[in-house]
């Protein structure tokens, strides 16, 4: 068995010269070319996709190899994956030439391998360099273009791989930000494999709502943290691919809160750890936060103009309303705004030096001055926030402005019980969260009602100016109605992190 400890990145091959000059500023020991031929099989049914397996055939100057890839893990785009590999004749797998400690103790092999079917090809060139760097370390640079394969499509391969063979881990990062030097390079946290089995599968990458990181009570409380760091990176990086492949603002929004996540973590573990705040990664992703603080208006202005806007329709002179709701959103940076972001030197070395720092992490034998549960710790942070917020809210009426005034801490609170909710009662959680929730719907149709108060104290024409200022205090006053029934509701909730 081999344990693969490597950095993925995908990129773009009109670039493939830059590629060549960067690699060849480093030491290489030696260079090769090969067509590199991979069949990839499962059952109907995916049994090895449910046992966590991949399954492949590799053909290259007519020899093959066939590979069993188990269980691993991805952080940011650092792959560690065992594979047992075991040469092999003909292009049919033989299962029982793999050890038998792989596979389940119920599996039966043979059974398992009659109901094997190719499901997908990948067929690329590799260009490959031997990489000598620092601390005797060896470091295998693969650059692959071609394509994947199945019967319903292909989609195209081009990616860089820097394989870790000998010496310092932390070398493969050095090399890493010399590779997210080039042009619209970003790190990969999805395999060929998984390109492949989506693409044969008829899947595609759809946007999903954050899920709340699934902690345990036996973790302490450094673990969780890890834990919650390494999920919102995972979701801002599906996102970031989601988006990449739709551009759909959908999963912009949710790669928004991925970073949004991270940043309510990085308050919560600077009271545990505070050197986290020296952390390289932390002041990228304040920038990058920066970088899309726009969005919020943009994803408003979209809730206007969705169904030919419907919201506003019953406006006087609502055609004329429209055009100006979409000369606004149209002034919003453009899709190419986005993907310059998304492939930019600086969001690609964010990633890899937060992925970096995500591993020394984890290693470092922390010991807690306080003997601390991440259960009591996430029942302090859920109490102090969620006091905070009712205490500022509870003596008057909302007004519009209070509302609008909360909307930072309300969502800062959501995103807390997504950090450590899973710890208590998800039924309790959902009855505790539920009014809240339907005050930040509330306060997002506040923004939509607000944007056509601004357009209302510009109008010049009297007449139509009072009609508007009518539809916006009528939207307030209704609004605001609903929204204090919806606090009282709230108020009376227990809270869910007490036994």
């Amino acid at each position: 068995m081999e344990t693969e400890i490597e950095i993925k990145f995908f990129f773009n091959s009109k670039f493939a010269s830059e590629l060549y000059e960067k690699i060849n500023s480093h030491h290489v020991i030696s260079t090769q070319k090969q067509l590199l031929n991979n069949v990839y099989f499962d059952t109907g049914k995916r049994a090895l996709r449910k046992m966590d397996m991949g399954l492949r055939i590799r053909s290259c100057d007519q020899k093959s190899v066939q590979t069993i890839k188990t269980a691993g893990r991805v952080i940011g785009g650092l792959h560690q994956r065992p594979e047992y590999n075991e040469p092999i004749e003909g292009l049919h797998p033989d299962l029982a030439r793999f050890k038998s400690k792989i596979w389940p103790q119920d599996c039966d092999i043979k059974e398992l391998e009659n109901e094997l079917l190719p499901l997908f090809c990948t067929d690329f060139n590799r260009q490959t360099w031997l990489v000598e760097m620092l601390e005797d370390t060896l470091i295998e640079v693969a650059y692959d273009s071609g394509f994947i394969k199945t019967d319903s499509g292909t989609k195209e391969i081009c990616e860089i791989e820097l394989e870790l063979l000998k010496g310092d881990e932390n070398q493969l990062f050095v090399l890493g930000e010399s590779i997210a030097e080039l042009p619209q390079v970003r790190l990969g946290n999805v395999s060929k494999a998984q390109r492949g089995y989506m693409l044969a599968d008829g899947l595609d990458f759809k946007a999903k709502a954050l899920s709340p990181s699934l902690l345990t009570q036996a973790m302490s409380v450094e673990q969780a943290l890890l834990a919650n760091l390494q999920h919102g990176l995972q979701h801002t990086q599906y996102h970031e691919h989601c988006y990449l492949e739709s551009f759909d603002d959908v999963a912009l929004y949710q790669l928004l809160q991925g970073i949004k996540f991270l940043h309510q973590n990085l308050k919560l573990i600077k009271n545990v750890v505070p050197q986290i705040l020296n952390a390289a990664w932390v002041g990228e992703l304040h920038w990058l936060a920066r970088s899309f603080s726009w969005f919020d208006e943009r994803f408003i202005l979209q809730s206007m103009l969705e169904d030919n806007g419907f919201y506003i329709r019953k406006l006087p002179d609502f055609k004329a309303l429209m055009i100006k709701l979409e000369k606004q959103y149209n002034e919003q940076p453009d899709r190419q705004a986005i993907e310059d972001i998304l492939t930019s030197t600086r969001y690609c070395q964010f990633v890899l030096k937060f992925t970096q720092w995500l591993i020394q992490f984890e290693k470092i034998p922390f010991i807690s001055k306080k003997s601390t549960t991440i259960s009591s710790f996430a029942a302090d942070s859920l109490e102090s926030g969620w006091q905070e917020l009712k205490r500022v809210s509870h003596h008057k009426p909302f007004s519009i402005a209070q509302l609008l005034s909360y909307q930072g801490l309300l969502e800062s609170n959501l995103l807390l019980g997504l950090s450590v909710g899973n710890l208590f009662c998800a039924q309790k959680s959902k009855t505790f969260h539920s009014p809240w929730l339907d005050i930040k719907q509330g306060i997002k149709e506040l923004d939509m009602v607000n944007i056509v108060a601004e357009y209302a104290q510009l109008e010049t024409d009297k007449s139509l100016q009072a009609e508007y200022l009518k539809w916006v205090t009528r939207k307030q006053n209704s609004l605001a109605h609903a929204l204090q029934q919806s606090k009282q509701q709230a108020m009376l909730k227990k809270s869910y992190w007490h036994n």
